[in-house]
């Protein structure tokens, strides 16, 4: 590694600059020179020589629609200490830089700021709604903060699409009580947002939104993330809008697959397979059918052998590892054994809600159902108001009674449940 890319104090300095710049030139012949950038960036580079063919292709991020957004926005618990950053972030905003808050899937929630540079944000598609992760945009310090669940911080040529280098950021990861990245917090603008003060001043605001979570919200700083047997690979499917096996996102289709082969532990055939995917599958229907689950098998097979995990998918019939999970499955067997705490913490959302496949729907009611009548028959007062914040609590009014009943008298939360039920009851 030569002096210039030691010199990692200041990336933003001109030689700097100028040697990552030339680095840069040789990504399209997919060459990552380390000797001129920071190792932070060329990993990253690396990283994302893997999902796109070559910067050049890396235009625009990918977007959800303002309904999505929206919906994003009202679950996310960062909602409800907004005020709170913004008082944190102020000055950043004083000296002309934006602040962008993310979800664990790289799309940007909320992104505030001076108005100047929110505006040629937007020319880059750095906007609410657009997603910063590596998977659609490259190196940035959004997309390297949710990939390795660190710090980060990018300047001007590091970035891997050349749209973006007239931008610099810094970005820390925003943490549940467990330890499970809930999204990224991000300061972007000029050379001022690279600045061991920027990072700093980053650092504290997430440490002070993560220790509000830890005592004012449904989680508690006492629970402990999943315990699982060592060398087990863990594949959250009810974890969020996006499963993810790793730090590698999955596509719906590939997670409804691990998910069936994880409950069918036995294995499952192509046919047993397609018609769980797909329903009932007319006779000549079935050869396509088999057809595209075996493609999707070899996708799959191919994807996980350079994830660099220790996991495959047998054959004849298709079968997972013993050493391979789903936080569903985690969570069931929590329920079990009376572990409601576990159970709740493995797997904080509903199984794959995007998945219509007939197999995953019938799972997804059967844990919905069993989870929620193990909450009714026995939860404390803080399982319950845990499983309130689920969606699939939103509108039940039994559990919302029940909080009526089982909450302290003193409880700051019953005025929740009284507005709550007032809604749902007219």
């Amino acid at each position: 590694m030569t002096v210039l890319a030691r010199a990692h104090h200041n990336p933003a300095d001109d030689a700097y600059q100028a040697a990552v710049a030339a680095a840069h030139q040789k990504l399209v012949d997919a060459v990552v020179d380390t000797r001129q950038v920071r190792s932070a960036v060329s990993e990253s580079w690396r990283r994302c020589l893997k999902l796109h063919d070559s910067p050049e292709r890396v235009i625009a991020p990918s977007t959800i629609s303002t309904t999505v957004l929206e919906e994003h926005r009202k679950t996310h618990p960062i909602t409800a200490v907004l005020p709170m950053l913004e008082t944190l972030l102020a000055p950043a905003h004083d000296v002309g830089l934006i602040t962008a808050i993310s979800n664990t899937d790289g799309y940007l929630l909320w992104v505030d700021g001076a108005h100047q540079m929110r505006e040629q944000a937007e020319t880059i598609g750095f906007a609410p709604g657009s997603d910063w992760s590596e998977e659609s945009m490259g190196t940035s310090a959004p997309g390297a903060a949710l990939s390795t669940g660190t710090p980060a911080q990018v300047a001007g040529a590091e970035h891997f699409s050349h749209h973006v280098h007239n931008f610099y950021c810094s970005a820390v990861p925003l943490r549940h009580p467990s330890g499970r990245v809930l999204g990224i917090l991000d300061l972007t603008g000029s050379a001022t947002a690279v600045t061991p003060l920027a990072l700093a001043m980053l650092s504290n605001a997430a440490q002070v939104i993560e220790q509000y979570w830890s005592t004012h919200t449904f989680w508690h700083a006492h629970q402990q993330p999943p315990v699982v047997a060592p060398h087990t690979v863990f594949i959250e499917v009810a974890s969020g809008n996006t499963a993810r096996l790793g730090k590698l996102r999955l596509s719906n289709r590939h997670a409804e697959i691990l998910t069936l082969l994880d409950w069918h532990r036995s294995g499952l055939s192509a046919t047993q397979l397609a018609h769980l995917l797909f329903g009932d599958v007319a006779p000549d229907e079935l050869p396509t059918r088999l057809t595209t689950v075996r493609a999707e098998m070899s996708r799959l097979r191919k994807l996980l052998s350079h994830s660099g995990l220790p996991m495959t998918v047998e054959s004849q019939p298709y079968r997972l590892q013993s050493s391979i999970t789903t936080d569903v499955s985690a969570a069931m067997r929590a329920l079990h054994r009376g572990d409601l705490t576990t159970a709740l913490q493995v797997a904080p959302a509903d199984l794959l809600p995007g998945s219509d496949a007939p197999g995953v729907v019938e799972l997804r009611n059967h844990f919905a159902t069993t989870l929620r009548e193990a909450i009714l028959a026995d939860a404390s007062a803080d399982q319950l108001w845990s499983y309130l914040g689920r969606h699939q609590a939103a509108d039940d009014v039994e559990a919302w009674l029940l909080a009526l009943k089982i909450l302290p008298a003193n409880s700051p939360r019953r005025a929740i449940v009284t507005a709550t039920l007032q809604r749902l009851t007219g």
